[in-house]
């Protein structure tokens, strides 16, 4: 829910919308694309290695934002991020369905708390502007079909979500995902866009907010993250324990101090190995979906077999081609470069439609 912070700052309040509207629709969409319980049972049970590395990189992405966000209160929260997330997510683990909603339920209501705090701050000023450069539309419009094509498809690996369609009827997952995202987690990403122009810099701006709205704020970026590596952990533990040890432990020390003090142009090191992480979410995950987890024409689905194999190599060939037009795209912010990426990446199916 950070991500809007950034695009806020580069593109204006486009930069919002271009990140809203694919994000809300595509893992709303989830609810409705899965007929039925089994195909997300099929999903699961295809490509259990490519779901238990989503929940990975997700928890170790967590838990390197946490250190970030450290960074940009005190210097010294990375600590506390490095010591509580592992322990919450053992503790919430093994707690039942039930338990975990009653959280989901507090930790909503405290982002609620920071949204009716930040607005009253905000009010308080008088200032609503959101700042930002406002770069020109063209930009945006390299950025768009990639943000359109990750939130469309990575829905589709993470095993929380997958769950949530496993245990709903068809009405129910249709509610519960439209729901969901249409209004609970929108209000979320609104709340995103209050505070943008606060976390911009280096440092938090104390002169859009006050003490309790920091602490608030705080609560409601640490809580939801702390939640989301539970739950993560929790539905990925039965899909093994490699991914769950190694790529946490990537994420802590990437949020270390050594990767501070240096930059690429004016981008500082924790933006550049944030932007990185997104990759994850922009390319490596939904070209999977893609190449490998959509059915081809002819009826094969999964990995099996040779077309399996031909499936996941032209995956990895197709996202190493993309790979540095990615990278001067989000990183160098030579948003043109995302147009022959993103074609690499969805031409490579041809390549897997026929045997």
């Amino acid at each position: 829910m950070f991500l809007p912070v950034l695009l806020v700052r580069d593109y204006g309040v486009w930069g919002f919308v271009v990140f809203a509207a694919p994000n809300v629709v595509g893992a709303a969409a989830m609810g409705w694309v899965l007929a039925d319980s089994a195909a997300a049972e099929r999903i699961l049970a295809r490509h259990t290695p490519a779901c238990r590395a989503f929940s990975g990189v997700t928890i170790a992405f967590h838990l390197f934002f946490l250190q970030w966000l450290g960074t940009k209160i005190t210097g010294e929260w990375w600590i506390i991020a490095l010591v509580v997330t592992p322990i919450a997510a053992a503790i919430l683990m093994g707690r039942s369905q039930r338990v975990m909603l009653a959280l989901a339920a507090a930790v909503w209501a405290l982002s609620a708390a920071a949204f009716v705090s930040v607005t009253r701050d905000r009010a308080a000023t008088g200032d609503w502007s959101l700042g930002g450069r406002g770069g020109p539309p063209v930009d945006l419009l390299w950025l768009a079909p990639v943000c359109a094509f990750g939130f469309a498809l990575c829905p589709y690996l993470d095993p929380t979500f997958l769950r949530a369609r496993r245990e709903c009827g068809r009405g129910a997952a249709r509610a519960a995902f439209t729901l969901g995202f249409g209004a609970f987690f929108l209000a979320m990403i609104l709340l995103t866009l209050l505070y943008a122009p606060m976390f911009r810099g280096e440092r938090f701006n104390m002169a859009f907010a006050g003490v309790a709205t920091l602490g608030l704020l705080v609560g409601h970026v640490t809580t939801q993250a702390i939640f989301t590596c539970a739950a993560h952990w929790k539905e990925s533990l039965p899909l093994g324990r490699g991914p769950l040890v190694a790529l946490p432990l990537l994420g802590l020390a990437l949020g270390l101090p050594f990767v501070h003090g240096w930059s690429i142009g004016p981008m500082p090191s924790h933006e550049v190995v944030y932007r990185c992480f997104m990759a994850f979410y922009g390319l490596v995950f939904p070209a999977y979906v893609w190449i490998c987890a959509i059915p081809t024409p002819d009826g094969h689905s999964g990995l099996r077999g040779e077309r399996g194999r031909r499936k996941l190599l032209v995956w990895s060939g197709a996202v190493g081609l993309a790979a540095p037009f990615f990278w001067m795209g989000f990183i160098q912010l030579s948003e043109f470069y995302l147009a022959p990426g993103l074609l690499i990446v969805l031409t490579a199916r041809l390549a897997v439609r026929r045997g």
